[in-house]
């Protein structure tokens, strides 16, 4: 199945090299979550940073769908 993983500025990096505008479209296996897919790249989860699948917070145990966005920045923390 295809997803989409889009990163913010500063995670850009994580990326593949044919990543295009800090998005690229992967084949995924079924089963997979945000979380997961997210560490396959060696970005920071956690409270070091936002996932959204599709513009909402996913559930730790919701599993990716096909034609899913997911999308991952950095949190920032205000006062």
């Amino acid at each position: 199945m295809k997803v989409k993983l889009k990163l913010l500025a500063p995670y850009r990096h994580f990326l593949p090299p044919e990543a295009a505008e800090g998005q690229i479209v992967l084949s995924i296996p079924e089963g997979l979550s945000a979380v997961e897919l997210v560490l396959r790249y060696g970005v920071p989860v956690g409270d070091a940073s936002v996932i959204l699948v599709n513009g909402q917070t996913p559930q730790s145990d919701d599993l990716l769908q096909d034609g899913d966005v997911v999308f991952v920045f950095p949190a920032i923390a205000g006062g």
